[in-house]
């Protein structure tokens, strides 16, 4: 009976084109992640860091899921002794859609000064927590190598558990 009444509304729709047939979507608005936007940079010529951060609105994460979010997307850079060891942003200009960036981002919640990162690193994918401390000024608090499982092909290196980033530096807003 459930499918023959969605089966009826699903013609009605069709046949009168002006509504739709989808399950409604949840929308998670996040005013608080536009202070983390901007281009943050730490460090020297030797070790730096740089991530090229933008918020943008209404998000589809999952492709078969209407939920819609506010995040964070973003692209960085690392210097490691004075050579370049990942470098996404020549995709700056790309948006979440594109699959270009290198940064996933959402404030925490309960704490709208803090921002949780998800980001590929060496082959694997870590989290760092972020926290806002003025309109200049960013702080990484907390890194650490995501959960979950790992299969390494015949031939492949073991994944290098190791991490490029320090822990409690302060990035500046350029």
């Amino acid at each position: 009976m459930k499918n023959i009444i969605y089966l009826f509304s699903l013609l009605f729709c069709v046949g009168f084109n002006n509504c739709s047939a989808q399950n409604p979507s949840y929308h998670r608005p996040d005013s608080n992640a536009d202070k983390f936007a901007g281009t943050w940079k730490w460090g020297d010529n030797q070790d730096s860091i740089t991530f090229i951060m933008k918020k943008e609105n209404n998000v589809k994460i999952i492709e078969d899921n209407n939920d819609l979010f506010d995040i964070i997307v973003g692209f960085h850079k690392i210097y490691k002794n004075g050579l370049v060891t990942e470098d996404t942003t020549m995709y700056s200009n790309t948006n979440f859609n594109d699959k270009k960036r290198s940064i996933k981002a959402i404030t925490e919640d309960g704490n709208p000064n803090s921002l949780i990162i998800f980001m590929p690193h060496k082959n694997k994918n870590i989290t760092i927590k972020i926290l806002y401390i003025d309109s200049l000024h960013i702080k990484i608090i907390n890194i650490e190598n995501q959960e979950g499982a790992r299969f390494i092909k015949s031939g492949q290196n073991p994944t290098d558990w190791s991490i490029d980033i320090p822990n409690n530096i302060i990035l500046t807003k350029q």
